[in-house]
């Protein structure tokens, strides 16, 4: 039996990206070259790793609940890579759900 998303694909879709852009943005430019004051610039890393956390909790229980014969690869790829793998497993739930 498939059992749904906590939140909804096309809300989870967004809230993914911004952790990605968030995280990649911050890590690779320095904001306070650009002008932007330092304590402006802290709110990007706290919303890339709300989005993340938010991302990687609901996708963790999701494979937990669908019982995946590869739950625990999941979970260490999305403990370790956050929002990249959330969004490759996004993109591709309804085929792993039918491999299952």
């Amino acid at each position: 039996m498939e059992f749904p998303l906590i939140i909804q694909k096309n809300k989870l879709y967004p809230i993914a990206l911004i952790g990605l852009i968030f995280t990649l943005f911050t890590i690779t430019i320095d904001l306070t070259s650009l002008g932007v004051p330092k304590e402006f610039g802290s709110v990007f890393p706290v919303l890339g790793l709300a989005a993340t956390f938010i991302t990687v909790v609901v996708l963790i229980v999701d494979v937990f609940k669908n019982n995946f014969s590869s739950k625990y690869l999941w979970t260490l790829g999305f403990l370790l890579t956050g929002c990249i793998a959330g969004l490759y497993y996004l993109m591709n739930r309804e085929k792993l759900m039918a491999g299952k």
